[in-house]
C-alpha cells in the first residue's frame, strides 16, 4: 500500500511498484514520476498532479490513457516497450513538447492525436504505419523514425517546422519531391535506404546529410542543395561524383570504407575544409584535386599512391593516414612546415 508522500517532494521513482495510485497520493509539488519495470495499471484521471512535468512509464506499461489523466504541466513522456496502445486526440495534454514511444508501439496516430506544443517525436522500433497529412503538429522540430519504419511519406505529411529528420534501418522508399520541408536542416538515412534522389528531393534548407550503409546511387548535379555544408556517404557508396555535382557551400566529406574512384580537378568545393576518405581509397590524386580551402585530410588504411608536390594544399593543417606503415612523402609534398602528419595504426 502507497503511504503519505510529503509535500515538498519533487521526484519519485519507483522499484518493485505495481499498484493503482489513489487520488490525491502524489504530493502537488512532484515534477518527476518514473514508474518501475513492473508497473501496468490503470491511471485514474486525477491521480497525477499539475505540478508533474516528466513521466517516464516501465517495461510493462501497457495500458489505456484516458483524456484527461495527463496534467496540462506535463512536458516530457517517455512509454517502456510495451506499450501498443491506440493515443486517441484529448490524451496528451497541450504543454507535451517531447514524446518517445517504446519498441512495440506500432498504432496509427491519427490526425489532433499529438498536441501543437510538441517539438519531438521519437517512434520505437516497430512502429511502421503510414503518417496521414495533418498527423504531425506544426510545432514539430525532431522527428525520429524507429528500425522497422518503411512507408512512403507523401508530400504534405510533414510539417514545416521539422528541422531534423532521420529514418531507422529498413527504411528504403522513393522520397516524393515535395516531401521534405523546407525547414529541414539535418537528415539521417540509416542502413538501408538506397533509392536516387531526385533533384528538387531535398530542400534548400538542408545542412547535414547523411546516407547510410546500402547507399550506392548516383548523385547527379543539382541534387544537392546549395545549403549543404555537411556530407557523408555510407559503407557501399562506390559511383564517380560527376562535376557540378557538390555545392560550393559544401565544408566537410567523409567517403565510406567502398569509395575507390578518381577524383577529377573541379570536384570538391573551394569550400570544403575536412576530406575524409574509407579504408578501400587507393587512387592516385591529380594535381589541383584538393581545394586551397581544405584544413584537414584523412586516409584510409588501403591507400599507399605517392603524393607529388603540389598535391596538398597550402591550407592544410593536418594530414591523417590509418595505415600500419609511414608514408614516404617526396621531397616538397608537404605544403608548409604547419601541417601536421598523424599516424592512427590500425
Amino acid at each position: 500500500m502507497l503511504t503519505t508522500l510529503p509535500n515538498g517532494l519533487t521526484t519519485l521513482i519507483f522499484s518493485n511498484f505495481n499498484q493503482v495510485i489513489p487520488s490525491g497520493t502524489l504530493p502537488n509539488s512532484l515534477t518527476t514520476l518514473t514508474f518501475s519495470r513492473d508497473f501496468n495499471q490503470v491511471i485514474p484521471p486525477g491521480s497525477l498532479p499539475n505540478s508533474l512535468t516528466t513521466l517516464t512509464f516501465g517495461h510493462f506499461f501497457n495500458q489505456v490513457i484516458p483524456p484527461d489523466t495527463l496534467p496540462n504541466s506535463l512536458t516530457t513522456l517517455t512509454f517502456g516497450t510495451l506499450f501498443n496502445q491506440i493515443v486517441p486526440p484529448g490524451t496528451l495534454p497541450n504543454s507535451l513538447t517531447t514524446l518517445t514511444f517504446g519498441n512495440l508501439f506500432n498504432q496509427v496516430i491519427p490526425p489532433g492525436s499529438l498536441p501543437n506544443s510538441l517539438t519531438k517525436l521519437t517512434f520505437g522500433y516497430m512502429f511502421d504505419q503510414v503518417i496521414p497529412p495533418g498527423s504531425l503538429p506544426n510545432s514539430l522540430t525532431t522527428l525520429i523514425f524507429g528500425n522497422l519504419f518503411n512507408q512512403v511519406v507523401p508530400p504534405g505529411s510533414l510539417p514545416n517546422s521539422l528541422t531534423t529528420l532521420t529514418f531507422g534501418y529498413s527504411f528504403n522508399q522513393v522520397i516524393p519531391p515535395g516531401s521534405l520541408p523546407n525547414s529541414l536542416t539535418t537528415l539521417t538515412f540509416l542502413y538501408y535506404f538506397n533509392q536516387i534522389v531526385l533533384p528538387g528531393t531535398l530542400p534548400n534548407s538542408l545542412t547535414t546529410l547523411s546516407f547510410g550503409y546500402e547507399f550506392n546511387q548516383i548523385v547527379l548535379p543539382g541534387t544537392l542543395p546549395n545549403s549543404l555544408t555537411k556530407l557523408t556517404f555510407g559503407r557501399y557508396f562506390n559511383h564517380v561524383v560527376p562535376l557540378g555535382t557538390l555545392p560550393n557551400s559544401l565544408t566537410t566529406l567523409a567517403f565510406g570504407d567502398n569509395f575507390n574512384q578518381v577524383i577529377p580537378p573541379g570536384t570538391l568545393p573551394n569550400s570544403l575544409t575536412t576530406l575524409t576518405f574509407g579504408d578501400n581509397f587507393n587512387q592516385v590524386i591529380p594535381l589541383g584535386t584538393l581545394p586551397n580551402s581544405l584544413t584537414t585530410l584523412t586516409f584510409g588504411k588501403s591507400f599507399d599512391q605517392e603524393i607529388p608536390p603540389g598535391t596538398l594544399p597550402n591550407s592544410l593543417k593536418t594530414l591523417t593516414f590509418k595505415t600500419k606503415s609511414k608514408h614516404v612523402f617526396p621531397p616538397g609534398s608537404l605544403p608548409n612546415s604547419n601541417t601536421n602528419v598523424v599516424y592512427e595504426l590500425v
